[in-house]
């Protein structure tokens, strides 16, 4: 008799240890399904933002080609034909470098598939993302300080006194800060820092569960 009770006693503690374990992977595959879906949802938005940029660029550099090839017809004065020239050029050769690489990096982003590749290929390429927007973060920066010293020589800033000059250069200084960290921060790095962390919590429920398939070994 004490024995059948024995039996009963593990075959119940056997159920509910199967049970449990079934809880335990249900929830696991839940949660990473979640931080999957997070990953992917912060690289859809990424590229979203990029494919936009691309089209707003082609959009531009047609503008910039239009004034190149309508300004000089309508302006008399050879020294607004000069200046106006070079601004075409200089946003020309922006905006083309701009959507060359802006295809580049969605192009890659673009063929990181959360679902398909393993983690850590992910985490490689998103870490190798984020150095990219790094080096742009850095062209965008030497590009706003090009850009303010060519406003500064074709408006004439140089013939005002000093202190106008302070305050209009500051003013552009602080505006070309205030547009890069909304545009990076909010709309890429944010996505980053979120992707980044749904990464980590993908690698620590990789771990945990290495473990357990090791011990069912």
């Amino acid at each position: 008799m004490e024995l059948d009770d024995l039996k009963k006693s593990w075959n119940a503690l056997d159920e509910q240890l199967q049970k449990d374990k079934l809880i335990n992977e249900d929830k696991l595959a839940e949660l990473i399904s979640k931080y999957k879906s997070g990953t992917s949802n912060s690289i859809r938005s990424i590229t979203g933002w990029q494919r936009f940029s691309i089209v707003v660029g082609i959009i531009a550099i047609v503008i910039v080609a239009l004034l190149w090839c309508i300004l000089p017809s309508i302006l008399s004065d050879n020294d607004t034909k000069k200046q106006s020239t070079i601004l075409c050029l200089f946003f020309g050769l922006t905006l083309i470098a701009g959507i060359g690489w802006d295809f580049k990096t969605y192009l890659w982003s673009k063929k990181t598939k959360v679902d398909e590749m393993p983690i850590l290929v992910v985490a490689e390429r998103m870490n190798k993302f984020s150095r990219w927007m790094k080096y742009e973060v850095i062209a965008i920066s030497v590009w706003a300080v090009a850009f303010t010293a060519l406003y500064y020589w074709i408006m004439g800033l140089y013939n005002h006194s000093y202190m106008f000059q302070i305050m209009i250069i500051s003013l552009l200084v602080a505006m070309d800060v205030i547009i890069i960290y909304f545009v990076y921060k909010k709309l890429i790095y944010n996505h980053l820092d979120a992707i980044k962390r749904n990464i980590d919590e993908l690698k620590g429920l990789n771990n945990t569960e290495a473990p357990n398939n090791n011990e069912e070994a």
